[in-house]
């Protein structure tokens, strides 16, 4: 079967492109609904997580460093959390391939060199977040409850 020139020069970078995201629970499952990625929550690795979310799953992220980019990580890694249920991430590290696997990855097939990312995955109350929120602004105004 032959693949006209443009199809074929095209197809590594549409397949290369892909980042995949796999989570590993921190606990029993939940039974959450699956939340739609555009749902799903971006905290940075300062930011302080509510303690009203429950930690669920570590999400680990990978995708070749030429073809995919952080934003792509961030998405993978969203729509495996809402596919388990989880309504936020949060961001812990990133890594990216050293010079040398880059370089022995454009001479030596089978070398890959890959971006990887690591998330926490929450499930996150709104209920809770809510009346914590209410809470803490009649402190602020120093209203009693």
């Amino acid at each position: 079967m032959r693949f006209p020139a443009p199809a074929a020069c095209l197809a590594p970078l549409f397949l290369g492109a892909c980042v995949s995201a796999h989570a590993t629970m921190l606990g029993p499952n939940q039974g959450y609904a699956p939340v739609p990625e555009e749902e799903v929550r971006v905290f940075l690795a300062g930011d302080d997580v509510p303690a009203t979310c429950e930690r669920m799953a570590i999400i680990n992220t990978s995708g070749d460093a030429e073809m995919t980019n952080e934003s792509q990580m961030i998405r993978a890694a969203k729509r495996r959390a809402g596919r388990i249920g989880a309504n936020a991430i949060q961001l812990r590290s990133t890594r990216e391939p050293s010079t040398g696997t880059r370089i022995a990855s454009a001479i030596i097939p089978g070398v890959t060199a890959d971006r990887k990312g690591q998330m926490l995955a929450f499930h996150c109350d709104a209920a809770q977040q809510t009346a914590g929120l209410l809470r803490t602004v009649r402190g602020f105004l120093g209203l009693a409850d």
